[in-house]
């Protein structure tokens, strides 16, 4: 495991895809919600208040918890959506494969999904 410390630049929900942000300030790491189509590099385990100073764990997972934005089946690829929800990454016009759905969910439900 491998820990570092950020500053949230946003209000950031629960379960929650996360990116890097770029730098406020020389030497202090910046986090915010990832954005429709940009691929993630962390997951907000915890709903996290702009101005916080939080302490980010990588923890080596291949599978997180994160909120669906839509209706997604079980074994599809599914990509970063709006607000930081994941939705299925199918089509002409899909964002990014990060990874792939293991069950189905509603919309606002938890989905395990596996990282690529």
């Amino acid at each position: 495991m491998t820990n570092f410390k950020a500053v949230v630049v946003e209000d950031i929900q629960a379960n929650r895809l996360v990116v890097l942000a770029v730098k406020e300030k020389e030497n202090e790491i910046n986090i915010r919600l990832a954005q429709e189509g940009e691929v993630p590099d962390l997951l907000a385990t915890r709903a996290i208040k702009e101005g916080e100073t939080v302490y980010v764990t990588i923890k080596n997972r291949e599978t997180w918890k994160a909120e669906a934005g839509a209706e997604i089946q079980a074994g599809v690829s599914v990509g970063t959506g709006k607000d930081g929800k994941i939705v299925e990454a199918l089509g002409e016009d899909a964002p990014t494969i990060i990874g792939y759905s293991i069950n189905a969910k509603m919309q606002g439900k938890l989905l395990a999904m596996s990282v690529m």
